[in-house]
């Protein structure tokens, strides 16, 4: 087991310094329970959100689940972004799950541009016994962006030309380790194949970042965590974050990150097979980002 951790550990960290891109869109904040604790779970996926968050975790999902969420960043209606994901385990085939994502820009009614994401995962348990485990993860994605309409003689895009549209195909990998049931390890690197939108002078990179975080649970009830995030063309940034279990079905989740400073918060409440929560981010300069998620399990 520990060699696998090790081996993991500088395969990710070796990426910090080899990924490259230009960043047109991303997001990091994939359901309330990430955004609450400010994208520092890598290490510690809900296992209803690993599909988004990191699909090694995709092994602890047991039947069928549904998930879906919506927010307006730093609280703007015309950017908005929201998520739909259903993840199963097969018993003979494995553990699957598949995403759709959609940001769009609008003004004065006219869509300015429409990004959609629709993803194929899957969660491979590569050891498990009473006091490890190890686990690995994919994500294939099929990225579109239609630019919309150009401004036209009005100016406001209602009278503009079609500017077309552009597909780009990406590979994300990830891992996910735990030693005994108090310690887990996680890490992602997205979009390792470079893949760009665009050709020759025109092409732009896709987002290409990594991840890598530490859990730990220092007593029941009780999740620490802390992750490393890098993006090319922005500083390496730091989150941490904790949750809380309140009470039965009732959680509490807090975090924080630097380059920007940020903190968040949120709840989560339980009512028999549904959960329902929500986190809220801050901003240095811009206005709060609130999300909204909801979740169904079979």
């Amino acid at each position: 087991m520990k060699q696998y951790l090790i081996s993991a550990y500088i395969l990710f960290l070796f990426s910090f310094g080899n990924v490259f891109s230009q960043v047109t869109s991303e997001q990091i904040h994939y359901g309330a329970s990430s955004l609450s604790m400010a994208a520092s779970d890598i290490a510690l996926p809900k296992s209803s959100w690993s599909v988004f968050v990191n699909a090694a975790g995709l092994i602890e999902q047991e039947g069928l689940t549904f998930v879906a969420s919506s927010h307006s960043q730093f609280s703007q209606d015309y950017l908005s972004h929201s998520l739909f994901g259903v993840q199963f385990n097969n018993f003979k085939y494995g553990s699957f799950g598949i995403s759709l994502e959609n940001s769009s820009v609008d003004y004065i009614d006219n869509n300015l541009v429409t990004e959609t994401a629709i993803g194929f995962h899957q969660g491979i348990s590569l050891r498990a016994d009473r006091n490890s485990s190890f686990s690995i993860g994919y994500g294939l994605k099929s990225y579109t962006i239609d630019y919309g309409a150009s401004a036209g003689p009005s100016g406001d895009g209602s009278d503009g030309i079609n500017l077309g549209s552009l597909n780009a195909f990406g590979l994300n990998v990830s891992f996910l380790g735990s030693l005994g049931k108090r310690i887990r390890v996680g890490a992602k690197a997205l979009n390792i194949n470079s893949p760009t939108l665009g050709n020759a002078n025109l092409a732009t990179r896709l987002p290409q970042r990594a991840q890598i975080g530490l859990a730990y649970s220092p007593y029941d009830l009780v999740w620490t965590t802390a992750a490393l995030n890098k993006s090319v063309g922005h500083p390496t940034n730091f989150s941490s974050g904790f949750a809380y279990e309140v009470q039965q079905n009732m959680f509490l989740r807090a975090g924080m990150q630097t380059s920007p400073n940020r903190f968040s918060s949120g709840l989560e409440f339980y009512f028999k097979k549904i959960s329902i929560a929500y986190g809220f981010i801050t901003h240095p300069v811009l206005s709060l980002s609130h999300q909204l998620s909801i979740e169904v399990s079979r």
